[in-house]
């Protein structure tokens, strides 16, 4: 398994913690998405390492989606995660075409004007939560959206690296929760153990479960490990779907691409992966 989730309870049962080395994750979602704007790569990088640790908190068929929309309304990021451990996520075509992105940082993309809208649940069961980006900085704004959404005190730090080739040297994450009844200063106790320990992301791939245990309890003496989730990239999308879309295509289009035996390729921009129909195929749609 190359990326996980390990859950744990700390601090006498009064903390949920969960921790994650989702590197291979985030490199391959970033590159997908094949654009220069590296504050963009950041920016998707982060968010989607945050919602990978919120599939760990996702039951039965429940899935999230997340949009965070910028200062310029017109650029956002999305995220989408099942309790499968299936992640998603990317930039708007508008964000990627973006000519004005070079040189600002973090705080400035997001403005004073960025907002994250989140869908939690399955079927006709679903919560929509809608929050502002007081902060300007996403690991903050994720743990106020709990607060001013759930009504949850929550702390998510994620800590992310490129090399010079534009591939994510490291990316870490940590998502810790109050249960209720727990003190408020606990999260911060949390906090300076876990970013004073910071090496134990570093060998999360290679370390068992025990080990893991083993090296929590040096921090929390009363740690208990709860769960494992895997994490893996999976857009979801199919040919199928894109079949659907060549129903909007002309019909003396199709008899064109019939007549002269050509077959129309469709990808996804989200993952790449491209999809082949042949005249025998086109034909169908008539």
């Amino acid at each position: 398994m190359r990326d996980k989730v390990i859950r744990a309870l700390i601090l006498d049962k009064q903390v949920r913690l969960f921790i994650s080395d989702n590197t291979a994750l985030i490199n391959e979602i970033v590159s997908l998405n094949e654009q220069n704007h590296r504050i963009l790569n950041v920016a998707l990088g982060k968010i989607v390492s945050g919602i990978s640790l919120l599939s760990a908190t996702l039951k039965g068929e429940q899935r999230l989606s997340a949009t965070f929309t910028l200062g310029n309304s017109k650029y956002k990021i999305y995220a989408d995660a099942d309790s499968n451990g299936n992640i998603r996520g990317y930039n708007s075509r508008n964000s990627l075409k973006a000519e004005t992105l070079e040189g600002i940082s973090i705080k400035e993309l997001i403005g004073q004007k960025g907002t994250i809208r989140m869908i939690k649940g399955f079927n006709m069961s679903q919560f929509t939560g809608i929050t502002d980006m007081p902060y300007q900085n996403i690991d903050d704004d994720l743990s106020h959206y709990f607060k001013q959404s759930e009504q949850l005190e929550t702390l998510i730090e994620t800590n992310l690296d490129f090399g010079k080739d534009n591939t994510v040297s490291h990316s870490y994450g940590m998502f810790a929760q109050l249960l209720p009844g727990a003190s408020k200063h606990l999260l911060k106790e949390v906090k300076e153990k876990i970013n004073t320990n910071s090496n134990i992301f570093k060998n999360l791939k290679v370390m068992e479960d025990i080990q893991i245990e083993q090296q929590l309890k040096s921090y929390f003496s009363d740690s208990l490990i709860i769960g494992l989730n895997g994490i893996k990239f999976s857009c979801g999308c199919s040919k199928e779907m894109f079949y659907g879309l060549l129903y909007s295509i002309e019909r003396k289009d199709l008899l064109e691409y019939i007549h002269d035996n050509k077959s129309i390729e469709s990808s996804c921009h989200i993952c790449g992966r491209s999809y082949i129909f042949s005249p025998s195929e086109l034909k169908l749609l008539l």
